[in-house]
């Protein structure tokens, strides 16, 4: 048992060193300032976005840490993110340990495609919140219309119910943290990882498999899979890299549509006022006997700018997505070395005071006073930046448009009532992670009128009858 014990030891303290130890010098001497030492992994728990604003407070728009041996550089202005990850974009344009040959697959140009799926989908949704007496699966319900639609835009099917195989194996993905940097040896973790991403390998397969076999029969319905397995030369990819390509707005479109959309619901809850506004609105210019519609978009600009404004007041990804420099750039007699980990935390850029003079207000007329194109065009950061601002924005952006247009066209948007009073979920209450959600979001949906309950039904009813080719899964 000593002698054991005596080989336990120095183990483990190698395993503490190589893990959490200084991997690095702390670089040139005019690296952006950072808090002090050299692994500050400990101090980024729970709202890391917070942390990062705090950085950015003490010691600038730009500001160092490292996690483990990698160095990683935070912005905290618009005008830092613009000015590295767009006026030089072409340096950080790569993001880390991801796929991005895709981006030729998904666009502006899908977007238009996609209208006549949301139309009917979104008429679906209306009518299942205006038949559902359970609150607890709201967020099942709105999952289920943004699962339809990423799977319709990805293999041309659509999604009926969470309990479709696919669905259920899709949520079983799981992410890993990322060590692969230490000696294999080192790496007793490995093997729940790599059997992860097995599954997930089977997983897409299938799904992209399944539209091989349609294409060859004959009744694919176009979609990106097809043009992908039809391109796929082109594109350079092989079985699995096309896979997993295929998957990126399922895998990534899901949960932020999904985010987006409750995060704009918890807005409507906060800020009635300008809940009655916008309905206002609609009802002026689409009226009380059909539902709002694409055509009407350009016509809503007060409801263009709540949505807007929902992306700012509460942003899907707080911290961004990262980027990865690819040279050495020095900015402002700072240098940001190659292989730099990028960071626009969008959670201090939305209330950069220099952009948003009160940020801390939700206000949707601020994007109808404003001629910054960046503000009129959704490229203020809540997509991203650069080269690799989100592909998917537009078909987010209609996503957002219809869903949030019809549901205040049809319903009156309340607090659930808890021990006879109104309970508003706290504003500042959300999960961690790379995408942040909304806690314990609950609300209550009220028809408007009888006649808005019968259109629902009846749009329902048609919306059905367009989709039921796409209900066949042969």
């Amino acid at each position: 048992m000593p002698s054991l014990q005596i080989l336990i030891i120095p183990l483990a303290l190698v395993i503490l060193i190589v893990l959490f130890g200084p991997r690095h010098p702390h670089g040139p001497s005019n690296l952006p300032p950072g808090p002090p030492g050299g692994n500050h992994t400990t101090l980024l728990g729970g709202h890391r976005w917070n942390t990062f604003k705090e950085w950015n407070d003490r010691y600038g728009s730009v500001a160092t840490f490292f996690i483990g041996k990698q160095r990683n550089i935070v912005l905290g202005t618009m005008e830092a993110a613009v000015d590295l990850l767009e006026k030089s974009g072409d340096i950080y344009s790569n993001r880390p340990y991801l796929i991005m040959g895709w981006r030729s697959m998904f666009g502006p140009q899908v977007a238009p495609n996609v209208k006549p799926m949301q139309i009917n989908e979104s008429a679906v949704l209306m009518h299942d919140y205006l038949m559902n007496k359970d609150i607890s699966k709201q967020h099942k319900i709105l999952r289920r219309y943004t699962a339809s639609l990423m799977f319709y835009l990805g293999y041309g099917r659509r999604v009926k119910s969470l309990d479709d195989p696919l669905c259920v194996e899709h949520d079983k993905v799981e992410e890993y943290v990322n060590l692969t940097h230490m000696e294999r040896f080192l790496q007793w973790f490995r093997y729940e990882p790599e059997k992860q991403r097995d599954i997930n390998t089977k997983l897409y397969m299938t799904a992209m498999n399944e539209v091989k076999r349609k294409m060859e029969k004959g009744i694919s319905i176009p979609c990106t899979a097809t043009y992908g397995l039809s391109k796929q030369k082109a594109l350079g990819f092989n079985d699995i890299e096309l896979a997993y390509a295929l998957s990126a707005p399922w895998a990534a479109g899901i949960g932020t549509t999904t985010t987006a959309l409750e995060i704009a619901i918890l807005a409507m809850l906060h800020f009635p006022e300008c809940v009655h506004k916008a309905q206002a609105e609609i009802d002026a210019v689409v009226g009380q006997d059909r539902m709002p519609n694409f055509e009407d978009q350009q016509s809503l600009p007060y409801l263009g700018g709540f949505i807007k404004e929902t992306l700012r007041w509460r942003t899907v990804t707080p911290t961004g997505i990262a980027h990865s420099s690819t040279e050495d750039y020095t900015y402002n007699g700072m240098l940001i070395p190659k292989n730099s980990t990028i960071y626009a935390n969008a959670a201090a850029i939305m209330v950069d005071p220099a952009v948003f003079p009160d940020g801390e207000n939700f206000r949707p007329e601020r994007f109808m006073e404003t001629t910054d194109p960046r503000l009129l065009n959704h490229r203020f950061g809540c997509f991203g930046f650069g080269r690799r601002i989100c592909p998917g924005m537009h078909v987010a952006l209609q996503s957002l448009y219809i869903v949030i247009a019809r549901m205040l066209w049809a319903f009156d948007v309340l607090p659930i009532i808890v021990d006879g009073k109104s309970y508003i979920p706290d504003a500042d209450d959300f999960t961690t992670g790379l995408v942040s959600y909304p806690v314990n979001l609950k609300y209550r949906l009220i028809p408007r009128s009888d006649n808005h309950k019968r259109l629902i039904i009846v749009e329902a009813e048609r919306a059905n009858a367009n989709m039921a080719s796409l209900n066949t899964c042969t």
